[in-house]
């Protein structure tokens, strides 16, 4: 039988965010996440492209794509993104200094692959909020197993949708930058 392939989509900003506010509870002993963040906390992305394919001893079909805001000219990280593996889309902020355009790029890529003459397959989507329900029901409708990714915080009806969710909560010192050793 030949090895499960993923076809990988991430929300950087969304995963990181939300793995700080994830650290903060933990950091801090609480049960119940809050608007507080633990800044320092990073993800590792070269280990998170390794728990995805951990599962099952699975391989990437294709380039994982990474989709976040545009960092500072001077950052190094997103460069080592680029060289963990990840093909890199980046966005420039508005002037309120919020997000624009990455959960809707990020659906329509997901949308061409759905709509492609692929076979379905095992589609990975790290992201935790409502607005890629409709694209995972879609992808699910069209065959495809649709695995999603998140802190245990993500939208109920993003996890009820896909097939099956993944909570990134017990790796959260692997996948920090600077922690876990890859066992």
């Amino acid at each position: 039988m030949a090895e499960p392939i993923l076809y990988t989509f991430v929300d950087n900003s969304n995963v990181l965010i939300e793995g700080r506010r994830f650290a903060q509870m933990k950091r801090r002993g609480r049960t119940k996440l809050s608007a507080f963040k633990d800044d320092s906390y990073n993800i590792d992305w070269g280990k998170f492209l390794y728990v995805l394919k951990e599962q099952d001893s699975r391989g990437l079909a294709d380039i994982p794509i990474l989709y976040g805001s545009r960092p500072p000219a001077e950052d190094s990280v997103w460069n080592r993104i680029r060289e963990d593996g990840f093909d890199v889309k980046v966005f420039d902020r508005n002037i309120r200094n919020k997000e624009k355009g990455v959960d809707m790029e990020m659906g329509m890529d997901i949308a061409k692959l759905i709509y492609s003459e692929m076979k379905p397959g095992i589609m990975v989507i790290a992201a935790g909020d409502a607005d890629y329900v409709p694209v995972v029901q879609r992808a699910r409708s069209k065959g495809w197993s649709v695995e999603v990714w998140f802190w245990s915080n993500a939208a109920d009806d993003l996890e009820n949708a896909a097939s099956r969710f993944c909570p990134l909560d017990e790796h959260l010192e692997f996948l920090r930058l600077g922690g876990g050793v890859i066992w």
